[in-house]
């Protein structure tokens, strides 16, 4: 009985750090290419934010970009973006956000927007660059134990966009987590210009434990918010499948643990005021536009967009972690 015992109290530091729901702003705003999965990804996170034990505000208004706004959020969430979605005041902002131990989520073209800020492409890990003809290929773990990947197979085969990047982004402190095997597709893409190398093996999927966009840190800020970022998610069936949503929620999820945020009782910036244990899931807020209105959160309502898009609010969290804290006591 040792054994089991240790394992669980294990597990209790994470548990009672934690005494709000983490409050994610998920940001889709495109001002280039835009993916038509963009709504299922909307829908599949708001399904799955009880499960996960996060709230979800979802927003393509770059006016929720400032410094009040921000300091009310655990995580930005980046989501399949193109492009300059932010203008200086929204970068200026969202620095800001990561100097005060705010956490970042990437997916997908997340790693294809604000070309022009550094800040940005540390916190993400990498620009993208290009890929090639959306086709089959077999991508590869190379770590066995991180959440993000723990479920995921060591081959893992589907149809996807194969990004290539514009650098290493294990120079910006990326641990790689995912692969691919480079005789599984064929790269008929070519680069949009003389980048250095991305680094071999080629990176998929990576997280980064203390971001150099968090740097200086601010005084008042505990850490660093981690980073975690994956390149898969181009197609709606991506979306849809099981694997990869363990894959990309699990990595929010780490990143959130990292503990730098008013969800874990410490920190300058994030949500220090609902109870994990005591929150209602019945509480409600009249949804919005996505595209231009102010972002807001429900309980299990959903709201139609300006394209008609629909989008699911979920005020969530207080099942499962209720359920841990009744189950732990």
């Amino acid at each position: 009985m040792l054994l089991p015992a240790l394992i669980y109290l294990s597990f209790l530091p994470a548990i009672y750090a934690q005494q709000s729901i983490p409050r994610v702003l998920v940001y889709t705003a495109t001002a280039g290419f835009r993916h038509d999965s963009i709504p299922t990804a909307i829908e599949v996170l708001g399904d799955n934010a009880d499960k996960y034990g996060v709230q979800f505000v979802f927003s393509e208004d770059k006016g929720q970009f400032t410094n009040d706004t921000l300091s009310g959020f655990d995580g930005v969430m980046f989501v399949s973006n193109s492009d300059e979605v932010l203008d200086d005041s929204g970068q200026s902002a969202l620095q800001t956000f990561f100097q005060s131990g705010g956490v970042y989520a990437g997916v997908h073209a997340a790693s294809a927007c604000l070309f022009n800020d550094t800040n940005y492409e540390q916190a993400v890990g990498a620009f993208f660059d290009y890929h090639p003809t959306i086709q089959s290929a077999t991508f590869e773990r190379l770590n066995t134990t991180h959440p993000s990947v723990a479920n995921v197979p060591d081959q893992w085969t589907f149809e996807e966009e194969v990004y290539h990047f514009r650098s290493n982004p294990r120079d910006n402190g990326a641990v790689v987590l995912l692969t691919v095997n480079e005789t599984s597709y064929v790269n008929n893409g070519s680069s949009t210009g003389d980048y250095p190398s991305m680094g071999d093996p080629h990176p998929i999927a990576w997280y980064i434990e203390s971001p150099l966009s968090a740097l200086p840190l601010a005084e008042s800020a505990s850490k660093a918010g981690r980073s975690f970022y994956t390149s898969l998610g181009h197609l709606n069936s991506t979306w849809q499948d099981e694997t990869f949503i363990g894959h990309v929620l699990e990595g929010l999820k780490w990143a959130l643990d990292g503990a730098s945020t008013k969800a874990y009782g410490v920190g300058i910036v994030g949500n220090g005021t609902a109870s994990a244990t005591n929150a209602s899931s019945s509480s409600s807020a009249t949804g919005s536009s996505s595209a231009s209105g102010s972002a807001s959160s429900s309980s299990a309502t959903a709201s139609e967009s300006s394209g008609a898009e629909k989008i699911h609010l979920i005020d969530a969290g207080s099942i499962v972690l209720g359920t841990l804290v009744l189950t732990l006591g």
